[in-house]
């Protein structure tokens, strides 16, 4: 094992490739992981304010205010 990843390092060709492989995969990884992450958190806060008893109106209300927290109105 160790002459397969001794032949590995000393091609250049293949650190560089591995590392652009890595240095895309990852924060694409990660970025997905996050939007998932985020969707199901909305998800979960929607259904407590529903649970709650709250009207639709209340819970646009409570979403436009949570994106935006200046309180400025988005165009």
């Amino acid at each position: 094992m160790s002459t397969v990843l001794a032949s590995f390092l000393r091609n250049d060709l293949a650190i560089i490739f591995t590392a652009i492989v890595l240095c895309t995969a990852i924060p694409t990884g990660l970025t997905y992981w996050y939007k998932g992450k985020k969707a199901a958190m909305d998800a979960d806060l929607k259904m407590k304010m529903l649970e709650m008893g709250m009207s639709a109106s209340e819970i646009e209300r409570v979403l436009i205010a949570e994106s935006n927290p200046d309180g400025k109105e988005k165009a």
